[in-house]
């Protein structure tokens, strides 16, 4: 009877610490704006030698990037967890999940094609 009271109140606390950091939509936004810059700058460096056009353009892309996903970001908040996903051609894609205060994003590979289907 004992190993069940405490194994109840392990899944009770565990619970409570998931509901209490959950992350919210700004993380989701915040941490899919930090992959989008990284996909933007790793593109541009790979194209250009000269240092001061892919700053510029990866202030560029990251700008319009972070505007896309503030206006496509759709957070659903299940209270332990939070799943971030992308609706566009009436076909919604997961791009993020958050557990205990991490926001956990697709891979950079998964990124760039999602941006190349999009934008073509």
């Amino acid at each position: 009877m004992k190993a069940i009271f405490y194994t109840l109140l392990i899944i009770i606390i565990l619970g409570g610490i998931c509901v209490a950091t959950c992350p919210d939509r700004e993380a989701h936004s915040a941490a899919l704006k930090d992959l989008v810059n990284q996909v933007i700058t790793a593109e541009l460096s790979g194209e250009e030698e000269d240092a001061d056009l892919v700053a510029f353009g990866s202030m560029i892309g990251t700008g319009l990037g972070g505007l896309v996903i503030d206006n496509m970001l759709n957070v659903e908040n299940y209270f332990v967890c939070s799943i971030g996903s992308v609706t566009y051609d009436g076909e919604a894609q997961t791009v993020s999940v958050g557990l205990l205060n991490h926001v956990f994003t697709i891979d950079k590979e998964k990124a760039l094609q999602m941006a190349e289907e999009f934008f073509n």
